[in-house]
């Protein structure tokens, strides 16, 4: 009897120091670290999570491993533990929150919205800019105004120079956009009218059913008003992340990603070029290289917005991107860069976060 008692004894003690509290229900540690485990942590990075969980003042450690808001608070904990950490400790401190941001990437993009996707132009909203490909004479930038149940409302396009005799309306054209959060897409139709609205001219544009979705987004992607110096490389190996000492091209990052990012500037810019761009975020100076992909151009004010796909940042600025990126989309998920500011924003003092 007495050894039963014992047996049963011993079995409360261990349920104690293995279930942790979840307010009503429990958890059991050993389940906590298994979960640690499969996300690709190691033992020790696991505990030093579940510590830090406790910092960021979550009752349950293991919402982490399902909740992107805890998940954002113990990355916030890491990072103020790195900021602090002694100078020994820095590089496995950074290697943990590489670790975090891997996993909150593949969290990000389990969501549903990254996965369907829109298949009719119906699914569109208005003030999405698109490119109009008219074969044979070129590329037009254009943005939606309204989506009509029998067609699309966009501004006139704006592009190279018309040849003599040109008529938007009947035209068949190709259109190209990139939906927010979303990927890119592209569909052919044509065009029903060329008119005005209230004396602005407008096109209307036959809806179609059959979009074609690519170039899905591969990283988190945050709007921003980031006042930088942009510099033209004859070649990215050896720029990389070397800072420059002298001021360059006055520009504004407008959004920013570890992929890539893209920068308003004065002039009309041009694809395939190298270029690096430096700035910084709150006291940490941040420098990108890479190449410019596309542009979009505005002839009436003189501006292009620049899209650069960049070379693998080294895991310290990597870290730093996500942290602003994350906390960017938390704080003002909506923010969307107005030219307006952005042009004034120009003439303003380079090299420091405006």
């Amino acid at each position: 009897m007495i050894a039963v008692l014992a047996v049963v004894v011993f079995i409360l003690f261990l349920l104690t120091i293995t279930l942790g509290s979840r307010g009503d229900k429990r958890y059991s540690w050993f389940e906590y670290y298994a979960k640690g485990r499969e996300s690709g942590f190691t033992f020790r990075q696991a505990k030093d999570l579940k510590d830090l969980a406790q910092v960021a003042g979550l009752s349950d450690p293991t919402e982490v491993f399902w909740s992107l808001k805890a998940l954002d608070k113990v990355i916030a904990a890491i990072t103020r533990s790195r900021n602090a950490s002694p100078k020994g400790l820095e590089r496995e401190t950074e290697h943990l929150l590489e670790r975090m941001y891997e996993y909150r990437h593949r969290m990000e993009f389990d969501q549903p919205k990254y996965k369907m996707g829109i298949k009719s132009s119906h699914q569109l909203a208005a003030n999405q800019r698109i490119r109009i490909l008219v074969h044979g004479v070129g590329v037009f930038n254009s943005t939606l105004i309204d989506v009509h149940a029998r067609y699309l409302v966009c501004t006139y396009p704006i592009g190279v120079k018309l040849p003599a005799g040109f008529s938007w309306k009947g035209r068949r054209v190709s259109v190209y956009f990139w939906r927010h959060e979303d990927a890119g897409y592209v569909f052919d139709t044509y065009v029903i009218d060329d008119l005005r609205i209230r004396s602005v001219p407008v096109l209307h544009l036959a809806h179609s059913e059959a979009l074609f979705r690519t170039q899905k987004r591969k990283s988190v992607r945050a709007r921003s008003r980031i006042s930088a110096y942009l510099y033209i490389l004859k070649r990215v190996e050896g720029a990389y992340e070397k800072p420059e000492r002298e001021a360059g091209l006055k520009c504004v990052v407008q959004d920013l990603s570890e992929d890539g990012f893209a920068v308003m500037i004065g002039g009309k810019a041009k694809p395939g070029i190298f270029v690096k761009v430096q700035f910084f975020l709150g006291e940490d100076q941040v420098v990108m290289s890479g190449t410019v992909k596309g542009f979009d151009y505005w002839p009436e004010n003189n501006r292009s917005l620049v899209h650069v796909e960049a070379v693998r940042p080294s895991p310290r600025i990597r870290n730093l991107i996500r942290s602003y990126v994350y906390s960017s989309r938390a704080s003002d998920p909506d923010a969307a860069g107005g030219g307006g500011e952005v042009f004034a924003s120009l003439n303003a003092p380079s090299g420091r976060r405006g």
